[in-house]
């Protein structure tokens, strides 16, 4: 496979992920090639293409030959300019690394990062809260995350990769849709019915396991292990980063007992104990290793070696 073929392997694996369906993702991208179309030619100029056909503005090939053929990749959840001096050392120790993949966004993948918030108001509204509702209260949140990688040095990592000339992308939504539906079906199918059963199951996939074992696994933020799980919705596993604390008080109003996330701020919890709402968080770097997995063991059954690092907890589900 080249660098393009594997790009977009991974944006195909996120639409078939994605809480929106196929087909709401297919008619977002027929409006901005339309929209696109409409614009003056001066915007034209300026507006990323590459947003015609990945409908992930978080996930992009930050550097290199699109044609250029891989047989190894270095993985990792954070790549920063050491794990490019690290793929620079492997390559002079002849374990040629071919590609660099990153999860977290890279580049003008960050800039582009409140794009993809959209995605929780189509998990909320799964989940019975309304999507007029959930939408109006993302808004300001969407604002806040704009800001906040604003003044962020981008291009640190994805210059340090092209002076080395070591080809580099990061997949970030295509790998949580993967990891959120894989959750989502998996809590579906176990029943648990309090929260400390939540954490049980969870427990048995392996990436939580090993999380477990390193001490950053499944863990209760808010209610206890004995509290009821109710109505429990994956809702922070997807859409870019944290969403509001305005939610919680509309996830209890819509039925909700108990949220699924990665990570939460102080503030979520806060508001979540306000309004009775449970709250377990599965483990960050666990969850984004899942995502990753299930895109990974598609490049693997390609003939691809997977050379992990940076906190990717690597669990092939293939076949031996």
């Amino acid at each position: 496979m080249n660098i393009a073929e594997i790009f977009e392997l991974a944006v195909q694996t996120g639409i078939d992920n994605d809480p929106r369906g196929q087909a709401k993702v297919a008619k977002i991208l027929k409006k901005r090639k339309e929209d696109f179309a409409d614009l003056p030619a001066k915007k034209k100029a300026d507006f990323d293409q590459s947003k015609l056909d990945n409908p992930y503005s978080d996930s992009g090939i930050q550097y290199g030959d699109l044609k250029r053929e891989v047989k190894r990749v270095l993985v990792g959840i954070d790549i920063d300019s050491a794990e490019v001096l690290l793929a620079n050392e492997l390559n002079k120790s002849g374990k040629k690394i071919d590609l660099i993949i990153a999860h977290h966004p890279e580049g003008k993948s960050l800039t582009n990062l409140h794009e993809v918030m959209d995605i929780q108001t189509e998990v909320m509204e799964k989940a019975g809260v309304p999507a007029s509702i959930a939408e109006k209260i993302l808004e300001d949140r969407l604002r806040q995350v704009a800001q906040g990688v604003s003044g962020a040095n981008h291009y640190q990592s994805a210059d340090t990769a092209r002076i080395l000339d070591i080809p580099m992308m990061n997949i970030h939504t295509p790998a949580d849709n993967s990891v959120w539906k894989f959750v989502d079906e998996y809590l579906t199918k176990k029943k648990p019915e309090t929260v400390g059963e939540i954490l049980e199951v969870l427990k048995e996939i392996p990436e939580y396991a090993e999380g477990a074992k390193q001490n950053a696994g499944p863990v209760i933020f808010a209610g206890s292990e004995r509290s009821r799980a109710g109505k429990i919705v994956v809702s922070g596993m997807t859409g870019g980063t944290s969403g509001s604390e305005k939610i919680y008080e509309r996830m209890s109003h819509f039925g909700i007992g108990t949220e699924i996330a990665m990570h939460v701020r102080e503030q979520d919890r806060e508001e979540a104990v306000k309004h009775y709402i449970n709250i377990v968080i599965a483990g960050h770097m666990a969850s984004d290793s899942l995502g990753m997995n299930i895109i990974m063991d598609k490049l693997e059954k390609s003939g691809i070696e997977i050379v992990p690092c940076s906190g990717f907890i690597r669990h092939s589900r293939l076949k031996k």
